[in-house]
């Protein structure tokens, strides 16, 4: 796999809650909780394909991980689809990475990552990253190409997690689709890549308010810049009113517009 991938998905799906997290103007802490929680769910299960991103070989299928905490890794080629299963233990054990792994993902796949039609299902089995206990399983789906000619993915995801020591508890079920819009024909150089995804989902915060969310323009990112660069986002609580999140209109920088019932803010990250 081209494993400059994760950084676009982790890029995406946590982006904004840095960006948001400056905005002094929300009193209410609840305003942010939903987004917050989307994205430490997100991020997790960003976080366990990045390490089957590792563990797989374009060329050869499987190769093994540079990990200690890993006690082994398994591959039933002979089964339709192929099983891979990582297994970290019962233990934590902190990873090269800096983060505190233990349990089991298995891993199954029909083919490739960059082969048309496949299919890539991970699920964690008394898993955690961090303190996080994570139940649920992420799908990707080569759907090949786009009537421009752009190779496309669908990305299912359905997740609970309970913090550490069982501090609360969310859940988030999101459908999205990356779409490889730039740089899928230069494999050297990556820094022309650039993505386009849309979708949403639905899901409950800690506080058991639920919510959905909809990327109403797509977010639009490219490696090389560490910020969205163009799309417009709506979540939409039970409780309260709508937030809009509008990243512009396609430059490199660390602003956006929240809009938030009748409040429109302008934020930059760094302020």
């Amino acid at each position: 796999m081209k494993k400059i991938k994760n950084t676009i998905i982790v890029l995406i799906c946590a982006v904004f809650i840095t960006q948001l997290s400056s905005c002094t103007k929300w009193k209410d802490n609840r305003d942010t909780t939903i987004i917050k929680d989307q994205n430490v769910i997100e991020g997790l299960f960003d976080d366990m394909f990045k390490i089957v991103d590792q563990a797989s070989n374009a060329t050869a299928g499987i190769k093994t991980l540079d990990d200690p905490c890993i006690d082994a890794i398994t591959v039933d080629t002979a089964a339709n689809p192929k099983v891979m299963v990582i297994d970290y233990g019962t233990d934590d054990c902190a990873s090269s990475d800096g983060r505190v792994r233990k349990g089991v993902l298995t891993i199954t796949y029909s083919g490739r990552y960059r082969t048309p039609g496949t299919i890539i299902t991970v699920t964690p089995e008394n898993f955690s990253i961090d303190g996080y206990n994570i139940n649920g399983s992420k799908t990707i789906v080569n759907e090949g190409f786009n009537t421009q000619g752009q190779p496309y993915f669908s990305i299912t995801v359905s997740a609970s997690i309970a913090a550490p020591n069982n501090e609360w508890a969310a859940t988030w079920n999101g459908n999205r689709i990356r779409t490889w819009t730039e740089g899928y024909n230069t494999i050297i150089n990556i820094f022309d890549d650039v993505y386009s995804v849309t979708g949403g989902g639905t899901g409950i915060n800690r506080n058991n308010v639920p919510y959905t969310m909809n990327i109403d323009e797509p977010l639009v990112a490219q490696v090389g810049c560490p910020w969205i660069k163009q799309g417009v986002m709506t979540i939409d609580p039970e409780e309260g009113p709508n937030r809009v999140i509008n990243w512009g209109s396609g430059d490199c920088n660390n602003g956006l517009t929240l809009t938030v019932g009748n409040n429109e803010y302008e934020i930059n990250g760094g302020n």
